[in-house]
């Protein structure tokens, strides 16, 4: 299932300046979904907006929270479930 993730940190919480905590929060969190065997579809940051975006694929609740351990005192995370667009729109037109 697929699902996208918005992190959102503020001027104060962000570790932009401090290379250590970027690292072992941000820097970490790819990997750490991964290793919870989330498949990361993608991942982008807007850096002057204080979010990052991640489309992940899993079936697990448990393996996303876990997964974003990293960065879960680092700012809020909005998960969404999302379906793929073309595919729905298919599925929609065959059940005519």
């Amino acid at each position: 299932m697929l699902f996208h993730v918005t992190h959102t940190h503020n001027e104060l919480t962000c570790p932009i300046h401090d290379s250590e905590l970027l690292l072992n929060s941000f820097g970490k969190v790819l990997e750490s979904l991964e290793n919870e065997g989330v498949e990361v579809v993608g991942a982008w940051v807007d850096g002057p907006g204080h979010q990052l975006f991640f489309v992940i694929d899993t079936d697990s609740a448990d393996a996303i929270h876990n997964g974003l351990n990293p960065i879960i005192d680092r700012g809020t995370a909005r998960i969404q479930p999302v379906s793929d667009v073309q595919a729905r729109m298919q599925d929609i037109a065959a059940a005519q």
